[in-house]
């Protein structure tokens, strides 16, 4: 049980970095007009967002999550 939590929490922490890269990399595109690729345009930013708050929080939840015998107390 264990290794899977921290499988799940780096997949966590993997969806957060990339939704931070692509916003970023969506914002640089969307400032200096690089390409006119469909996923690189302002509107997908709304995604990269959902992911990277995603993905930080699934990293949290599962991080700071009490375990049993501090619930007993």
């Amino acid at each position: 049980m264990e290794s899977f939590l921290k499988l799940i929490r780096y997949a966590g922490l993997l969806i957060f970095v990339v939704g931070i890269l692509l916003s970023i990399v969506t914002f640089i595109n969307f400032i200096f007009s690089l390409t006119d690729v469909w996923w690189l345009q302002i509107y997908f930013i709304r995604l990269y967002l959902l992911l990277l708050v995603s993905g930080i929080l699934l990293y949290i939840l599962i991080t700071f999550r009490k375990k049993d015998d501090e619930k007993k107390e």
